[in-house]
Parts: structure tokens; sequence; C-alpha cells
């Protein structure tokens, strides 16, 4: 019988797929690596890689890509790894500033233009 993983976000994602970068930062997990986001919103994002090798409460840095027009963008966000599955993570973003928030809007809504071209 399989159990029903109650959703337990605080903020509406969007299914996004942008070419991330995961720093790694930890002793046990130095390193980079690079996926893909499946959905992303303010709060947190999943990652879609299979077999990663983060572990749960890592504290790592995100740089999403937009390789966008007319020239690419990136945005440095930190995070925790809040769940993982075979599938990927899912990863929480601390609590942001107001001139923060606003300039990951700006990026996320930048991305969902571009992913649409």
């Amino acid at each position: 019988m399989s159990e029903l993983v109650q959703d337990q976000r605080k903020a509406y994602r969007h299914t996004l797929a942008l070419d991330t970068e995961v720093h790694c930062h930890e002793s046990s997990l130095l390193g980079m690596f690079r996926c893909r986001t499946e959905n992303i919103g303010m709060g947190g994002a999943f990652l879609a890689a299979g077999e990663l090798l983060l572990e749960k409460a890592a504290d790592v840095e995100l740089v999403f890509h937009i390789p966008a027009t007319p020239t690419p963008k990136e945005y440095r966000i930190q995070a925790q790894v809040v769940r993982t599955t075979a599938s990927g993570a899912g990863l929480s973003f601390p609590p942001l500033d107001r001139e923060r928030q606003r300039q990951f809007r700006r990026f996320l809504l930048e991305a969902k233009v571009a992913a649409r071209h």
C-alpha cells in the first residue's frame, strides 16, 4: 500500500526547467554538479536529478541559469535540502528581504518568458 505525501509547501511553485548548478560546501558533500529544476517558487524548488548526492538538511548554494535573450542571466540563492527521493530533491529557500524578493520574482518572470520561446 502506498502512502500519500502531504504537500507542505508554503508558497506556490511553477513548473519550470532551469539549468542549475548545485554548490555543496559541507565536508561530506564538497563539490558542484549540474541539474535542472522541475518546479520552482519563492519558497523553494525541486531538482530533478535522480540519485542525487544530496543529504537531507544539507545547506547548498544554487545558481539558476536562463540562456535568455539577449544575454544569459543567473540568480544565486542559498537553500537547504528538505527531502530526497529517487527522482531528485526538494529544497527550501531562507526568508528573503524585500529587495531580494523583488529581484527573485523578476528573475522567475524572465525565466518563464524565456521558456516560452
